[in-house]
This record gives C-alpha cells, structure tokens and sequence, in this order.
C-alpha cells in the first residue's frame, strides 16, 4: 500500500475518533488495537502495519460502499414514534409508570433512541433481555448507567440508585417484556419514592403485548398495584402506520402511486416499518423501485405481506 493511500486511512481515522469521542472507541468500532493505532501515528510501530492498514482499508472501503446504498438516516417523524416520544415525555413531566406495547418494527426503538440523545442528562436507557431481567441484574445496569460502583447487595445498590436519581428523570426499558413482575414492582418503588416527595421519576416500559398483561391486561389481582400506578398503557398496531408515514420514509415514490400502496401494505402488515425498510433498500440497491421491481423483491425476500 502506497504512502498516499495510508496517509488518507489515518485521516479517515483521525475523522472517525472525532466523531466517536476518542481514538479508543474509534479502534473498537474498526477492530483495530488502540495501542498499536498510536504506535503506527507515531511511526514507532515495528508489526506488519500493512495488515494493520488493510482492516482500516476494508472498514472505511465499506462505510463508502454503504452511503452509496439507500438509507433512512436520523430520525423519521413517523405518526407513531412521534406518539411513543410524546408517551414518554408525559413520564418525565407527570412521574410514574407508562406501559407502551406494539407490534415489532413500527418505531418504538427510534423513538427512544431519538428521546434519550435529546435528554442525555435526565434519560437513562436500558435495553431488557433474557439475561438482563432479574432484580440484581437490572439494578447493577441501573447502577452503571448512573456511574454507581463499590455496591453489591440488592438493598445497597437500591439506596445508592435512589440517593443518584434526580426530579424530572426518566429511565425507559425496551424490550420489557423480558422484566419480571418482580423487576416491574420492584422499579415501581422509584417512583413511588418521588411521588411521595412532590417529585418527578418516570419510567416508560416499552416491549409487545405481552408487556401489556403485566400492568394490569389480564384480569387478576396479582397485577392490581401496578395497574393503579400505570397512568397510561397505548398499544400501537402495524395498521397504525399511515399513507403519510410512507412519504416521510420514501419520499421517492410517487404520492398515491401503486409503489406507494404497495409499501403501506407492507408497512402494515406483520413486517412493519422494519420489514418495509429492508425492502426498499434492496430494492433501491437493485436499481429498481418500480412497482413490479418492489414485488419482485417482496418475493424474493418471502416477505409476509
């Protein structure tokens, strides 16, 4: 590899770890070792540093690649992630409990994401999963998040949690249909905590329908605390999607086209804005977003519609 062509990498590099934050996280994002990245800056590095330069190559190679693909980049103001914002900006300024439940690829995650990077400093986020949906295990990642160490016992980690939080907070589980009740009473108490003080702790649980029958969907008496401290619990559907959502999302396609029907008939059924997505890109990507072109690759992907 030439001079011209390494001297560009290092650029792209140095590009990289202004937008990452560090060179650390620059590395960890290419796979390329911290240590060794500053040995090569420096012009002290004595390994093979054409296989060094060769991933930073084939990972910027590849970034370029992608941007010549279709892609939504930001946030989409879709009817519905518009809808999960506002459900948990309501938690932050009111306190309590919101159960938000949908199907799978309509915008609830993109809501989140786009909520927290507008309140860094008063949203904490946290994604349940199977091995993240104990008392213990989800109070230490409470605990991180607030920078929280030293502490072990349930009880300690949960004091020292509620002296870190802050009036106005709000703290939003995705996935929460992995939490268990005894996760979700347990998280309960926080607010209480506040409510008790005349202050605001919100926490939004976001997941799918399943997340609704632990705030009070099924009819049983196990899930009646709860229930009464849920102030709200929206259930949003794929046919939620609108006509307008498709043209804030694919603002290439004709208004009242048969590519435009043909994508909100995808958007609405069980593949979702997700599944949607997935098409247009592979479509656009094949250089084909006509209406034959559209079904075509629907086909090709076995997509459900």
């Amino acid at each position: 590899m030439d001079e011209d062509k390494r001297k560009y990498l290092l650029e792209c590099f140095d590009e990289l770890t202004q937008k990452e934050g560090s060179a650390s996280k620059a590395c960890r994002k290419i796979g390329v070792s911290d240590a060794i990245m500053s040995q090569i800056k420096k012009g002290i590095y004595k390994g093979d540093s054409e296989r060094q330069f060769k991933k930073l190559a084939e990972y910027f190679e590849l970034k370029e690649e992608a941007k010549k693909s279709f892609r939504i980049d930001g946030y989409v103001k879709t009817s519905i992630s518009e809808s999960v914002y506002s459900y948990i900006k309501n938690a932050q300024l009111k306190g309590g409990l919101i159960a938000i439940a949908g199907d799978a690829g309509i915008g609830k995650t993109k809501a989140i994401i786009k909520f927290k990077e507008d309140n860094s400093s008063s949203c904490i986020f946290i994604t349940a999963n199977p091995c993240l949906n104990t008392v213990k295990s989800v109070l230490k990642k409470i605990c991180k998040e607030l920078g929280i160490n030293g502490v072990r016992a349930n009880y300690e980690m949960y004091d020292a949690i509620t002296d870190k939080l802050r009036d106005g907070m709000v703290i939003i589980f995705d996935e929460a249909q992995h939490l268990s009740l005894k996760v979700i009473e347990t998280l309960r108490g926080f607010a209480d905590y506040f409510n008790s003080r005349n202050q605001t702790l919100g926490i939004v649980f976001v997941g799918n329908t399943i997340t609704m029958d632990k705030f009070g969907g099924k009819e049983d008496a196990v899930f009646a605390q709860i229930a009464n401290r849920t102030i709200q619990k929206p259930n949003f559907k794929t046919k939620d999607i609108r006509r307008e959502d498709i043209r804030l999302l694919y603002p290439l396609l004709k208004e009242n086209s048969l590519e435009e029907d043909f994508m909100l008939s995808v958007a609405q059924s069980k593949e979702g804005i997700r599944g949607a997505n997935n098409l247009f890109t592979n479509a656009y990507d094949n250089e084909d977003i006509s209406y034959d072109g559209l079904v075509k690759m629907g086909k090709h992907m076995k997509l459900m519609v």
